[in-house]
């Protein structure tokens, strides 16, 4: 069973003054926290030690209510200038840490906003703000419903009396609790990080910054954050077990379905180019060459070239099965033909003999020679990959290249609708709107 927890600190007002609750007690009474900590500078531990008030008070209180306060005195005799915000935000800041490690994830830790000096106050509305450990900040409202101006007489105290005495024993009295609604600035800076790690394509670590939220996140956000790393890394195991259902941007990818596999290699391509990772994406497209020319070679040429490979799905050219016609072209250019791996240099002869579609017989031999002039310099050597290093050794521009995939792509039915080029966009577009409802 949840439990609660109260962290207070103390000031004069507490436990009882001008025949009403004071904050500490007050937010006792109405929400009756199993465990309490009580913060006392210098000045109210004087007054502790002198008559006990604080604790025994909460022990009358308990019996009025027939619970258990489980109490705990927090004494900071050094305190003497009590209004030195930092000084309390750091104190404050180490003591909720240490409650927070004697939590269960389910318990419910509220702090009292109303009581002690004004520094203290300061320092416990910025922790709310910026959100840094969940707790409930809990005002309370004088009985006046305006600052208390009068003086009492408080050096001497009478516990008993001033219990007997106390108006908010009637059943008439007034809850004047208050749980603050304050602004959570943290979750609204991460939830703008978020934003900014999405529109820069970098789900990884959108998603590292959602964990640090994620209490404070829809499910259905987090999911959305999950699906979009997950898809981007080419995890569908992953992703299918994350993904939102019914979208309407993204379904499931499994393995055996070829062309939704390489579409999504596709779009992760495109995400490498608007990233700026352009050695990356020069080196990812030799294994979609490869599957492209296949596919090429089996709508275009009625080749099923995969007959030819050895067995268990390798790329290797099998002695026994690679003979007649295609053995014979491939001997034409690379006599003698020394089997070993399947290149796209390889599928390109054949498809230069035996596609009759010659505009798309130009796009394949573009697509291999941007492979042969970029490819293996990227792969196996130190440079800086930019624009400009790939348009002077290819002649072509990263967009341009990008076409010319998009272009065969399109032409095998890999995609057939325009606008799903932009899946990445319209994901991102969806995630924000569901952050935005937060």
């Amino acid at each position: 069973m949840a439990r609660k927890y109260l962290f207070s600190p103390i000031g004069n007002t507490d436990p009882i003054k001008y025949l009403y609750d004071g904050s500490m007690i007050h937010i006792c009474r109405y929400y009756q926290p199993d465990v309490v900590y009580l913060y006392l500078s210098k000045e109210m531990m004087e007054n502790h030690k002198k008559d006990n008030r604080y604790v025994k008070t909460l022990e009358l209180l308990g019996e009025f209510l027939h619970h258990k306060f489980e109490i705990h005195i927090i004494e900071n005799s050094d305190m003497i200038d009590v209004q030195q915000y930092d000084i309390f935000y750091n104190e404050f800041h180490r003591i909720i840490a240490e409650i927070e490690e004697q939590k269960d994830s389910e318990d419910i830790l509220l702090v009292n906003m109303a009581s002690g000096t004004p520094a203290m106050k300061s320092a416990l509305l910025v922790m709310a703000t910026l959100s840094e450990y969940r707790f409930l900040p809990i005002q309370v409202s004088t009985p006046q419903k305006k600052s208390n101006l009068e003086h009492e007489e408080r050096d001497e105290y009478d516990v008993d009396a001033n219990w007997e005495l106390n108006m908010d024993n009637e059943e008439t009295a007034e809850n004047r609790c208050q749980e603050v609604k304050c602004l959570n600035l943290m979750r609204l800076l991460k939830i703008d990080m978020i934003k900014k790690h999405l529109l820069a394509y970098d789900y990884h670590a959108a998603l590292a910054v959602g964990k640090e939220i994620k209490e404070d996140l829809s499910p259905v956000a987090y999911q959305w954050l999950e699906t979009a790393d997950a898809r981007s890394l080419l995890d569908w195991t992953r992703m299918n077990r994350v993904l939102p259902e019914n979208n309407g941007i993204i379904t499931a990818v499994r393995g055996e379905n070829e062309k939704k596999v390489l579409f999504e290699y596709m779009l992760a391509l495109d995400l490498k180019v608007k990233r700026g990772e352009y050695a990356d994406f020069i080196r990812a497209i030799t294994p979609l060459g490869v599957d492209l020319l296949e596919i090429v070679l089996e709508q275009s040429c009625d080749i099923d070239i995969t007959r030819y490979y050895k067995r268990n799905n390798q790329r290797i050219w099998d002695k026994n099965r690679l003979v007649g016609e295609i053995l014979d072209i491939l001997n034409q250019k690379f006599y003698p033909f020394r089997y070993g791996p399947v290149y796209s240099a390889h599928l390109l002869e054949i498809i230069q003999k035996k596609c009759t579609d010659t505009l798309m017989v130009q796009r394949i031999q573009e697509l291999v020679n941007i492979e042969q002039n970029v490819r293996n310099v990227a792969a196996h050597n130190i440079v800086s990959v930019t624009p400009e290093w790939i348009k002077e050794r290819t002649g072509k521009s990263v967009d341009d290249i990008f076409w010319i995939l998009k272009y065969v792509c399109e032409q095998v039915k890999i995609n057939t609708r325009k606008e799903n080029w932009n899946s990445y966009d319209s994901m991102n577009k969806r995630i924000i709107d569901e952050l935005d409802k937060d």
